[in-house]
């Protein structure tokens, strides 16, 4: 059964394209990282460059993480790069609804981009890409936000089309223009600002848009990890066969 499983899989591969980029990391592979807002395990990246789909998941072996803030790109360290990428903030104070906004970065080592848009002095409005709905539901940009919580501790999911962050025309560019926004996403090489947060605490106004994030934070830090491309004939297996891969390789 195994067999006819991976036969049809390859022969449904064979007209997809391999800008299929995934990316695992786990302690000890390099760059900087705490577990105070939550235990790593491992992390998990799919990106795709033509449908713009990115799949991200987090593996914690406590189950304290209640959300992170996401900044990515395609080698750089993503820290103080402001006006140039989108921000993700992955709220699970509410396990069974979790709620995803996403803000232009504003380059401060901080989370306040959602009340800050740039690092210039003062604090300028914040620069919005998409919140939630007034009835809390999520963009139709977020394709799943989940939490599993398990014996072996907590993963935090996230699938989302990078499409409308990508194409935002920053309110505040960087220092080269609004030409160097780059969004969110990677290719062979990534950049990462990873925060996750516990004790969360979370507010919205009433159009869904996201005015209150607070907590102690833990980090995944790091720049120019190298990615895998894989071959034109598994690209198509997809973001959720290439997680539940990673799973069973792990024995869960």
């Amino acid at each position: 059964m195994k067999r006819i499983f991976c036969l049809v899989i390859a022969s449904a591969c064979s007209a997809s394209h391999a800008d299929v980029y995934t990316w695992s990391w786990e302690p000890g592979d390099g760059g900087s990282f705490s577990n105070s807002g939550g235990a790593f395990e491992s992390v998990w990246g799919s990106y795709d460059a033509v449908s713009r789909t990115l799949a991200w998941e987090i593996a914690f072996s406590d189950r304290i993480a209640e959300g992170f803030t996401l900044a990515l790109n395609d080698g750089p360290n993503p820290k103080g790069n402001g006006g140039e990428l989108g921000l993700v903030y992955f709220d699970a104070t509410d396990v069974s609804n979790v709620r995803v906004s996403a803000f232009a970065y504003n380059g401060m080592n901080t989370q306040t981009s959602y009340r800050d848009g740039s690092a210039l002095y003062g604090t300028q409005s914040p620069d919005l890409i998409f919140g939630v709905s007034p009835l809390l539901e999520n963009a139709p940009s977020i394709l799943e936000a989940s939490v599993l919580d398990d014996n072996a501790g907590r993963r935090l999911r996230l699938v989302l089309d990078a499409t409308l962050i990508n194409a935002h025309t920053p309110a505040y560019p960087g220092e080269g223009g609004a030409e160097d926004w780059f969004g969110i996403g990677f290719g062979s090489s990534v950049g990462v600002w990873l925060h996750p947060v516990t004790s969360l605490t979370t507010e919205y106004d009433d159009e869904g848009v996201l005015s209150y994030w607070s907590g102690r934070q833990g980090w995944l830090d790091g720049a120019n990890f190298a990615a895998d491309v894989p071959a034109p004939g598994i690209a198509g297996v997809g973001v959720a066969g290439l997680t539940l891969a990673s799973r069973r390789r792990r024995g869960r």
